[in-house]
């Protein structure tokens, strides 16, 4: 466990390094903006990729729908990477409506924010955005959010309750990773894949309400979690599901009383593998924030393909398995 806190870390020191896309920025009220002329648009931005930007934002911040500069004016529609990265006055956030996106890191390491108020307009929230900001304390994600991106809310120790809309498709590897305030969550039954390391170390996570049917995932997704003495609720056709399957047979399996919320699938989230055999040997390449998981017809597993791993190299003797990734179960024979 050691080495991925050491990859997490490693990351997110990396951020000041990155810091140098050259970008026309302009001042306006104390704000820093990335001034996009063509489209008329500007993001808040960082005061300087050179420094720590500690400095840059402090205290309640209000960004404007709309700013003026140099004669025109331009329509906010994004935080650009790593806005408001290491700003350790900064307590709290109000994007207007029009904003669409929040860039890589952009909020993360503010030690002090207690909230953030996102608009309904935001439909891309990037990896790391909320990063180690241990004073956070509330989420509601907006209704167009599809993904919680990959460690989005790591390290968000007081965070305690997250708002997650019924429309979200993937919950990405790490994102609530030792969120210890956290006692309850709700995974919508849109959810068709769940990254490793989600939910790690949410010590104080008691309940989680699940609408839809199982979805295949790996022990390290509640690793630190005492899953025994955590209440899943599950709807009512499903539960002898949960029973069955890895990971969540483990849980203190409740008929929450409610039926599968099915929800239209949108192809381009849901996630998906590539394979080849060749000889005895399966190269599996997964697509997308769920692992996929290989079974022999006895129903054990035999193989994990994490997330984001590339091509997988997996021996197996002539026969017969099943491939599963997040909510797509296929069929193979070698």
């Amino acid at each position: 466990m050691k080495g991925k806190i050491a990859i997490i870390v490693a990351g997110i020191a990396l951020m000041p390094a990155a810091m140098c896309f050259a970008e026309v920025q302009t001042e306006v009220g104390g704000r820093h903006y990335h001034i996009d002329e063509k489209r008329q648009t500007a993001e808040l931005t960082y005061l300087s990729y050179d420094s720590l930007n500690v400095d840059a934002y402090r205290g309640e911040v209000d960004v404007p729908a709309e700013i003026e500069a140099n004669g025109s004016k331009y329509r906010v529609t994004g935080v650009t990477p790593f806005a408001c990265v290491y700003c350790e006055g900064l307590t709290s956030v109000n994007l207007p409506e029009g904003v669409t996106r929040i860039g890589f890191g952009a909020f993360s390491d503010c030690p002090h924010l207690e909230s953030i108020n996102l608009p309904a307009s935001l439909t891309t929230l990037g990896d790391w955005a909320f990063y180690r900001d241990g004073s956070l304390q509330e989420v509601s994600l907006p209704e167009a959010t599809r993904r919680v991106s990959a460690c989005a809310f790591a390290f968000c120790t007081s965070l305690s309750k997250v708002e997650m809309p019924r429309g979200v498709k993937s919950i990405a590897q790490h994102a609530f990773y030792y969120c210890s305030s956290l006692q309850e969550v709700l995974i919508p039954g849109s959810v068709n894949q769940i990254g490793e390391y989600s939910f790690a170390y949410c010590t104080n996570l008691t309940k989680i309400q699940l609408e839809g049917w199982p979805i295949a995932i790996t022990e390290d997704v509640f690793e630190g979690v005492d899953v025994s003495a955590c209440t899943l609720l599950v709807p009512t056709d499903q539960v002898e599901a949960y029973k069955e399957a890895d990971v969540w047979k483990n849980f203190n399996i409740v008929d929450g009383g409610y039926e599968d919320l099915k929800e239209v699938e949108d192809d381009e989230l849901l996630p998906s593998f590539e394979m080849k055999v060749i000889g005895e040997v399966l190269y599996l390449n997964v697509i997308g924030d769920a692992p996929a998981l290989v079974y022999n017809l006895l129903g054990q597993r035999i193989a994990v393909a994490a997330s984001h791993s590339g091509e997988n190299r997996i021996p197996l003797p002539h026969g017969q398995y099943i491939i599963k990734c997040g909510k797509e179960s296929k069929k193979i024979v070698l």
